[in-house]
């Protein structure tokens, strides 16, 4: 079968807003999940094409324009909240052209919000969770013409009613999965975010499914609580074939988290160590489960950067998002890495439900404190099948559903006592007071060493002029 499968572009309005953030947002990675899909449905000798939308800068016209000439024999498209009104408008769109072509959705969106395909008729079914073995599944019966309610892991609407398949079990051994097929993607347009730019071609590769720990505002609809690992070896063998077959130089471990096992860390970088390739890589860590001897033997391996999450600086907060941290853990673990020039950086969120201005205070100013290089800070954003979500109407209030705000960077919803207005000018402060500390550019300085260097820092710096542009506009 001739298959297409599609990323939907950004609203024009997305893009205007978050001006050259959005490249850091959306272009720094390519789809692995897609690309996944892709190598799986290759396996079965279809004919498989990849659209990423918002890297290759097509509207929706333009997508339906390829759509159009590839002659799907079917559509595959993932589902993100932040562009789902482009994706069934892109939907509809592809059904006005090919009417018999059978389009399919999947991902996050679609998965916490299957009610929706009883008003967007455009989308034949759905794929819910984990997407591989059950799209694969689907169209193995498709192709047969032998009915498809019978597959697992679907949801399908008929006469106004929603129907669910049985759901499908996580796939166990990961190993059996092929490396994602980045070749049907443009490789070359992926750039990490300045900040995070250390060699280049720099790719992102996913060692885990799955995350365990219960953070109130992380959405698992896909992958779940259940844990699971790719084996060490299948891991760097898909770090060689990135260095042999596209280049690599660094690669992003972008799991939820990748210490989770330490043993699992410890015989990863004994494999890496004998595969004796130049590469460099990142990934993210949890403070409750390292140690500095852990930290060292990454750092010898090949880890340049450790990425944190660490949401608040408020013990309170910190214990009612069910972090699992403290800040006693987070200091210690952010000095290791320090000390052993890991170059680490931290995740905060603003606007947790039972935030205040004094709590926020209090996470802005042990971000300064700590020994960090980098941070990125996200407003809070109650997604559906979070375990928050519930909860927003007791702590504050959603003040829209747009779908189209859910960017991470903008409030939809407001703690009690904090407003729209106090969550923007706290989100734009943090990043200020952060970066316009001297020793945070003594940080950086030292660190410049090629021209490549300084045209990565003017790029970080055009981003840096954008918050303080936006935040002289707010004081206006």
């Amino acid at each position: 079968m001739r298959i297409i499968l599609i990323n939907p572009p950004l609203s024009l309005g997305t893009v205007r807003k978050l001006g050259p953030i959005v490249k850091s947002l959306f272009y720094n990675s390519a789809p692995l999940g897609l690309c996944y899909l892709g190598a799986v449905l290759r396996e079965e000798n279809h004919i498989v094409k990849i659209i990423d939308a918002p890297v290759e800068g097509l509207s929706i016209d333009e997508v339906v324009k390829e759509v159009v000439k590839f002659k799907p024999d079917l559509v595959g498209l993932t589902t993100f909240t932040v562009s789902i009104y482009s994706c069934y408008e892109l939907a509809k769109e592809i059904k006005n052209k090919l009417p018999r072509t059978k389009i399919i959705a999947g991902g996050p969106h679609i998965t916490s919000n299957p009610d929706e395909l009883l008003k967007h008729k455009e989308l034949d079914l759905a794929v819910i969770g984990e997407g591989e073995i059950t799209f694969k599944k689907l169209i193995s019966m498709m192709k047969q013409g032998s009915a498809v309610e019978n597959v697992r892991g679907i949801a399908y609407a008929i006469q106004g009613k929603l129907f669910f398949s049985p759901p499908r079990e996580y796939i166990a051994d990961l190993d059996v999965l092929p490396f994602p097929a980045r070749d049907l993607v443009p490789i070359d347009k992926y750039r990490p975010q300045p900040s995070d730019q250390k060699r280049l071609p720099k790719l992102s590769m996913i060692t885990s499914r799955g995350c365990p720990y219960s953070c109130i505002f992380c959405d698992k609809s896909v992958f779940s609580n259940k844990y699971r690992s790719f084996s060490p070896k299948y891991i760097v063998q898909e770090m060689v074939h990135l260095v042999d077959s596209f280049r690599a130089r660094d690669i992003a471990f972008v799991d939820s988290t990748f210490t989770f096992d330490k043993n699992r860390v410890y015989k990863i970088t004994k494999e890496i160590k004998n595969a004796n390739k130049d590469l460099t890589w990142t990934c993210s860590v949890r403070a409750n489960v390292l140690d500095k001897e852990l930290l060292s033997e990454m750092k010898s391996a090949g880890c340049w950067r450790v990425r944190m999450g660490i949401e608040s600086g408020n013990e309170d907060v910190l214990r009612f998002i069910k972090k699992g941290l403290t800040k006693y853990q987070i200091r210690r673990v952010a000095n290791w890495a320090y000390e052993l020039d890991l170059e680490p950086k931290a995740f905060f969120i603003l606007g947790h439900l039972i935030d205040t201005n004094e709590t926020i205070k209090e996470t802005i100013d042990f971000a300064c404190s700590l020994p960090l290089k980098d941070i990125t800070v996200q407003i809070n954003t109650p997604f559906k099948n979070t375990a928050q979500y519930p909860l927003v109407e007791k702590y504050g209030e959603m003040i829209t559903r747009n779908f189209s705000r859910y960017s991470l960077w903008e409030p939809v919803f407001t703690p009690r006592n904090l407003s729209c207005e106090d969550l923007l000018y706290y989100y734009r402060q943090f990043y200020l007071r952060f970066y316009l500390q001297p020793k945070i550019w003594y940080r950086h300085m030292v660190k410049i060493k090629t021209f490549s260097d300084i045209v990565k820092y003017l790029k970080g710096i055009k981003i840096l002029l954008f918050f303080i542009i936006l935040w002289w506009k707010g004081k206006q």
